[in-house]
């Protein structure tokens, strides 16, 4: 009896740690990894393909990051931060903020659930929705995981 009053409590305390299942609990967590970012060891590194380039931190929680948050030049088109967040490795939020050449401002939100489909998507082009495209998406995923693995092998930093 000791034995499965155990393992229950375990289980419970683990399931409690898990990956939210809903679009609140992930940007809670998402926020709260950002108000905490200071006690993160750091990463930084820097990234470039064509006219686009960035650098960014990476907020590691031991060998694994916690988040992203990436200052990117596009070009001619414009800049934006990006920021990726991961539980375990896996990419579960998206945000972007960008000011484009044309004076626009578009704000991104994409969150994941556990197999990696998208849990909710939204897009607001100067405060105005609109929908994301699927290329959005995808471009989005394959480049968090890009600079999560740039992350991986960049000299670390100490958090104080």
């Amino acid at each position: 009896m000791k034995r499965f009053c155990f393992l229950f409590i375990a289980l419970a305390i683990f399931s409690c740690e898990g990956l939210p299942d809903n679009p609140e609990g992930l940007r809670a967590l998402a926020d709260k990894m950002e108000t905490q970012k200071d006690t993160y060891d750091k990463a930084y590194d820097n990234w470039g393909s064509g006219d686009v380039a960035s650098t960014f931190t990476a907020y590691l929680n031991g060998d694994a990051v916690a988040f992203i948050e990436e200052h990117m030049t596009r070009g001619t088109s414009g800049r934006s931060i990006n920021r990726y967040y991961f539980f375990d490795d896996l990419l579960f939020g998206y945000r972007e903020s960008r000011n484009n050449s044309d004076t626009t401002h578009v704000e991104i939100e994409i969150l994941f659930d556990v197999n990696g489909d998208v849990l909710i998507a939204n897009q607001k082009k100067d405060k105005k929705p609109v929908a994301v495209d699927n290329y959005i998406t995808a471009i989005a995923k394959k480049h968090g995981q890009t600079v999560r693995e740039l992350a991986k092998d960049a000299p670390h930093i100490q958090s104080n």
